[in-house]
């Protein structure tokens, strides 16, 4: 973020949607995953602003077009563009900068919310495992009000890099000024929609998947061998709402192999208390390989009513006999447009936290006649060789800091990398080869060898195996 912006947090009970918005300038960026490059609106106005505000709405006033940002709630915030007097085009623009990296879902005009019809539903044109269902906001149609309350729809639309908003040219003709243009921004992860139309011309109904196996397409950037959590947005009651999690291999973009087991139910009732949200429950995934692309979603046994954006391919075919091993794609199968409201989580079995405590003994060269301070920064790798049945190799990184105790005068120097072996016993066979280059920081050492110097040794590092080790290294 740059520096002194202003932010504040959406969405915080779902995945947090951090909002920061410029200091000098009317942009605004939307950030939720972290070490995510977001999407940062930009409006197309060279004028100069005056900035006023408070912790629910700031604005900044310009002359020709300001701008106003209001909080609304956990969900949603709202930018209005006020035009101060009649533009020359009655298109108003904003460059979203990062949009390459995000699809915009048009929403069809059937849908029967007014604030709906035409809306962008902005997702993640790749989601990752961790990112839930990749859904960044959703971009609701804007409503134009002028300062006699008349108010008309403006029609959204996405070219290239430039968000648009289409105002009415009659409407904006007789308008009286100021003009407000409030596009909505919704940051929720949960889809806007629960009502489709089966089949073009048939009326809206909810949508309800009934003993189906619904399921999208994700990409996973790592294998998967091992627990996962499925998570999905259940928006209506039914007696018998519940389902287990799937999980199929891809074959040339349609689900195709089974790689699920010990699917746990999942009940999609509102009982306890419970209403519409998200409900959980875990499976094992396995045979997985890293950067392929997976179908994911659930075996309803029996209902289950989604929320979801339209946009993406889904799969949906109903069974009588259980969870297919292999999916059927029968040569009648057609896929729907629909994004729901599903995701699932995994903990790679790489990422476990190793604690080790150590005492090293250095060999160093002496040197002559001066006493100095001073920080060696280096990086340092170490490699894991464990022996069972075969034997492989783990490298990770980690930051040292060796701080030593010797206080006497001379000049002190040594090799960039030590070697260092050390030998342990966990379960059967287990040898550690440390290659460090270190952080260090040298004080006052002695003009002899330094081989008595006492040394604390600090390491932080995330290795792939549940181990919390203790050894002592000569």
């Amino acid at each position: 973020m740059r520096k002194n912006n202003i932010c504040f947090k959406q969405s915080c009970k779902d995945f947090p949607l951090a909002v920061e918005l410029g200091r000098n300038i009317p942009d605004w960026k939307l950030t939720r995953w972290n070490g995510d490059d977001g999407l940062r609106f930009n409006p197309f106005d060279d004028g100069f602003f005056s900035i006023r505000g408070d912790k629910r709405r700031l604005l900044y006033k310009g002359r020709c077009r300001s701008h106003r940002f209001t909080i609304l709630n956990d969900g949603a915030f709202e930018y209005d563009c006020i035009l101060e007097r009649e533009p020359e085009s009655n298109v108003v623009s904003l460059f979203m900068d990062g949009a390459e990296n995000y699809d915009f879902f048009r929403q069809p005009d059937f849908v029967p919310d007014d604030f709906l019809k035409g809306s962008f539903a902005v997702y993640r044109k790749e989601t990752f495992i961790g990112q839930g269902t990749g859904k960044l906001c959703h971009i609701h149609r804007p409503l134009i009000i002028d300062a006699r309350g008349r108010k008309a729809w403006g029609d959204l639309s996405v070219v290239g890099n430039e968000l648009r908003i289409t105002i009415p040219e009659k409407w904006l003709s007789e308008a009286k000024y100021p003009v407000v243009v409030d596009p909505t921004i919704g940051t929720t992860t949960v889809g806007s929609q629960n009502r489709w139309r089966p089949e073009p011309g048939n009326p809206l109904e909810t949508l309800l998947f009934e003993m189906a196996v619904p399921v999208n397409r994700y990409l996973v950037t790592e294998a998967i061998n091992g627990l996962c959590t499925a998570f999905y947005y259940t928006n209506q009651h039914d007696g018998e709402g519940g389902g287990f999690p799937v999980l199929y291999t891809d074959n040339n973009d349609k689900p195709n192999l089974r790689r699920s087991s010990g699917e746990n139910f999942i009940d999609l009732r509102f009982i306890g208390g419970n209403n519409a949200g998200w409900r959980s429950g875990n499976f094992s995934g396995n045979g997985i390989s890293a950067n392929s692309y997976i179908w994911f979603g659930l075996y309803t046994e029996y209902y289950w009513y989604p929320r979801f954006d339209y946009g993406a391919k889904c799969y949906a075919l109903v069974t009588e006999d259980g969870i297919f091993n292999t999916y059927p794609m029968p040569s009648w199968i057609g896929f729907y447009d629909l994004k729901l409201s599903m995701y699932f989580s995994y903990v790679s079995s790489q990422n476990y936290l190793r604690t080790l405590t150590q005492g090293i003994t250095l060999e160093d060269t002496k040197k002559e006649n001066t006493v100095f301070n001073r920080l060696v920064s280096d990086t340092q790798c170490v490699s894991d060789l464990f022996q069972i049945f075969k034997t492989y190799i783990i490298t990770i990184l980690e930051k040292v800091k060796c701080l030593t105790d010797t206080i006497r005068e001379g000049q002190f120097f040594r090799k960039e990398t030590d070697l260092i072996h050390a030998q342990g016993s966990v379960f059967k066979h287990l040898i550690i080869t440390i290659k460090i280059l270190t952080n260090l920081f040298v004080r006052d050492y002695t003009i002899r060898r330094f081989l008595i110097a006492k040394e604390n040794l600090i390491l932080k590092s995330i290795i792939t195996k549940d181990l919390i080790l203790e050894s002592k290294i000569n």
